[in-house]
C-alpha cells in the first residue's frame, strides 16, 4: 500500500470531487432509464410500470430485460444473450429456458403478452427490445 500525504486544502478538493462523482452516478442516464411506459433503475434493480407499480422480477429477468433495453432495436441471437446475460461462452445444451424467460417477462411487462410491444421476436434470429414508442 502506498500512502500519499496531502494538505488540508487538497483533501477538501478530493472530498468534493468524490461527492460530485457520487452525485453524478446516482443521477446518471446509466442508473435511471425510461421508456414510454417503463422506468428502469439499475442501482435499485427495479422496473416501474406506467401506473407507478414496481414489476416483480427475478435477478436474471431484470438482467435480460435491462440488457435488451440498453440495446434497443438491436437483434440478439440466443447465443449472444446467453453470453452477455448469463455469462456462458458456449450455449448450454438445453436452450428452452430463454424462451421461458422471454415469455415470463412478457407476462409481467407487456399490456398484451400475446402481441408484445417491448420484447420483439425476430423469427429465425432472436429477440430485441422495440425502438418504437408504444
Amino acid at each position: 500500500m502506498i500512502l500519499i500525504e496531502i494538505s488540508d486544502n487538497e483533501e477538501k478538493i478530493v472530498q468534493q470531487a468524490i461527492e460530485w462523482i457520487a452525485e453524478q452516478l446516482s443521477t446518471s442516464a446509466i442508473s435511471e432509464n425510461k421508456s414510454k411506459e417503463l422506468q428502469f433503475s439499475l442501482f435499485k434493480r427495479t422496473v416501474i410500470d406506467k401506473n407507478g407499480i414496481a414489476v416483480s422480477l427475478t435477478s436474471k429477468e431484470f438482467d435480460l430485460l435491462y440488457f435488451l433495453y440498453l440495446h434497443k432495436g438491436q437483434v440478439f441471437t440466443k447465443e449472444q444473450l446467453y453470453e452477455n446475460v448469463w455469462g456462458f461462452e458456449d450455449m448450454p445444451k438445453d436452450t428452452s429456458n430463454l424462451p421461458s424467460f422471454i415469455r415470463k417477462l412478457r407476462k409481467k411487462i407487456e399490456p398484451d403478452p400475446d402481441n408484445p410491444i417491448y420484447i420483439i421476436t425476430v423469427w429465425g434470429v432472436g429477440y430485441k427490445f422495440s425502438e418504437e414508442k408504444p
